[in-house]
């Protein structure tokens, strides 16, 4: 087991390493998942060797100083090569996907959250930092959502009562800038759990809560009465799905 003062210094290298980036998106960037993260950031873990070594390689950090604050950060820069005649370029790697040089001009990268919006049961909304970015294509979110980048989040459908419409593990996009309920698919939050259901607008400022699925029952929401414990998040403008 680290003594304290081995976790309080790999912590304070860490912080070194991350900088201004935010923390949680800096472990989605280096592949290392939410639960071994947030033993090292907040419970002074130190990672295994295996781990260790792919945040030296990403990072560029030398793994004896991450691990043991031995030696200089990064090491010293290599000598410039001699200059040699050129080879014909290697054919990728199988595995090697191609990337455009313009594909952050042709692409957003929208935030994905590691949330779900219970289609039956609630889910706590706090404190919540994207796990990882989805690219969607920038004239599609202009011109066919009329939405701003930055306006958008993707989450995850939980539980069964959108059954017929969304389905459980269903990757939604969610227009958090339309918070005006009307009729249409929406995330809703009451109290600090968040759902996703199908909005209607009724008069007299009340808004009646329905279910795809019959088993749920409807249920109404006096606007004027309900103020702080329920929101608007969004509406749901995209949605996915894994197949088999």
């Amino acid at each position: 087991m680290e003594s304290s003062e081995q976790q309080q210094d790999f912590r304070q290298r860490l912080e070194q390493l991350i900088g201004e980036e935010k923390p949680y998106a800096w472990a989605a960037r280096m592949g290392i998942n939410k639960g071994s993260f947030t033993n090292m950031w907040y419970h002074g873990g130190v990672p295994r060797s295996a781990t260790a070594q792919k945040i030296a390689e990403l990072s560029g950090c030398r793994l004896e100083w991450l691990l043991y604050g031995s030696g200089p950060m990064r090491g010293e820069a290599p000598p410039a090569p001699v200059a040699a005649t050129p080879r014909p370029e290697a054919p990728p790697a199988e595995d090697a996907a191609f990337v455009p040089d313009n594909v952050h001009e042709e692409f957003c990268f929208i935030p994905r959250y590691n949330l779900k919006a219970s289609a039956g049961f609630g889910a706590s909304a706090a404190g919540e930092e994207p796990v990882f970015y989805m690219a969607f294509r920038r004239y599609w979110v202009k011109n066919y959502l009329n939405a701003a980048p930055q306006d958008l989040a993707v989450i995850s459908v939980k539980g069964d009562s959108m059954s017929g419409v969304l389905e459980d593990r269903d990757t939604i996009l969610v227009h958090t800038a339309e918070r005006m309920p009307g009729e249409g698919l929406y995330v809703i939050r009451i109290g600090e759990d968040i759902f996703v259901k199908q909005l209607q607008r009724l008069p007299g400022g009340v808004l009646q809560v329905r279910s795809a699925n019959p088993l749920y029952e409807t249920f109404t929401v006096d606007l004027s009465r309900n103020a702080g414990e329920f929101e608007v998040v969004g509406r749901v403008v995209w949605y996915g799905r894994q197949i088999g």
